[in-house]
């Protein structure tokens, strides 16, 4: 549980100094593109995970 959550927060992170710093996008931009980022990383973990207990 605390990997994944690290894990959730290196995307997020990763994913806004990427969009703010090499696509120069704006900060509220690049926060919502690091949330959306995050929001998919926990959707294809919940469908794996159903997946193997299924």
């Amino acid at each position: 549980m605390t990997f994944g959550a690290f894990a959730a927060v290196m995307v997020a992170v990763g994913w806004f100094l990427l969009s703010s710093q090499v696509a120069h996008t704006d900060v509220q931009t690049a926060v919502s593109e690091s949330l959306g980022a995050i929001l998919v990383l926990m959707l294809i973990v919940s469908v794996i995970g159903s997946i193997r207990r299924g």
